[in-house]
């Protein structure tokens, strides 16, 4: 199980520039998963990102496999400016989001097994 836990600052160029998730270190972070995993992997995206941004994960990793099968799991972290630390400890809410497919809901069930 691979953690992805990557900045998402706001775009600074571009289109949605100064309101936009810019997902480069996403991309990038996926990227080099696929070129360095050699089993089957459970890739969970631990930030709060824009929807869909678990589709262009799987684009990247399909991209980039070399023979590898890649699960992407989404478990956004819902921390509030000031108290981050004490939500990251006593979270409120944990979701975990996957495909419905049986491959994806096994790997959902693993994850909630770990949590």
């Amino acid at each position: 199980m691979i953690f992805m836990a990557v900045n998402t600052p706001t775009k600074t160029a571009g289109e949605g520039k100064g309101m936009a998730a810019d997902l480069s270190h996403v991309e990038n972070c996926a990227r080099r998963i696929a070129q360095v995993a050699t089993s089957d992997k459970i890739v969970v995206e631990k930030s709060t990102l824009p929807v869909r941004t678990a589709e262009k994960i799987k684009e990247v990793l399909s991209e980039n496999n070399t023979g590898v099968s890649f699960e992407v799991l989404s478990n956004p972290e819902f921390l509030a400016e000031g108290t981050a630390i004490q939500d990251l400890f006593k979270s409120d809410r944990v979701l975990v989001g996957g495909d419905s497919t049986e491959s994806g809901k096994a790997a959902v069930a693993a994850l909630s097994f770990d949590l």
